[in-house]
């Protein structure tokens, strides 16, 4: 065998090594990731045996603190939730489906999010669906720019 042989073997060592550890690490944040969501079911497992509601309130409680639970551990793995409402539309993170006139937010300024969009290492996994403000004279010029 060859110097250069004996160096190509190593290399490709070397690489096949790295390829496994990353496979190794990937699997264990999806194992992590799948847990979490197993943990979001248990506790809508719980709160469904529990049978009909009797207080809307509770209810309704319940549900919040288990919607924080999981955002929070989604947050954990490195899922970033995008939009807000008052901050400028950016046409790389929000998609806008609507405007509002408004006199009190500023032009662009996202006054509803209908439906947050999400970010992942830097990616826009979905960009969020808002509602703009728009000065009030403005509002039917912009919703025909935004249907066609």
């Amino acid at each position: 065998m060859t110097e250069h042989d004996t160096s190509a073997a190593r290399l490709g060592y070397d690489h096949a090594r790295e390829l496994a550890a990353r496979e190794v690490a990937h699997r264990a944040r999806l194992e992590r990731l799948l847990l979490v969501c197993a943990d979001a079911l248990d506790d809508f497992d719980r709160l469904l045996a529990d049978g009909p509601v009797r207080d809307g309130q509770a209810y309704l409680g319940s549900l919040r603190l288990i919607a924080d639970r999981f955002e929070t551990a989604l947050r954990g793995e490195g899922l970033e939730p995008i939009g807000a409402v008052g901050e400028t539309a950016d046409p790389d993170t929000h998609h806008v489906v609507g405007v509002r006139p408004s006199a009190m937010a500023g032009e662009d300024e996202v006054v509803e999010v209908v439906q947050r969009g999400y970010r992942f290492a830097d990616r826009v996994l979905r960009a969020a669906r808002v509602a703009v403000a728009v000065p009030a004279g403005e509002q039917s010029t912009r919703e025909k720019g935004e249907q066609g």
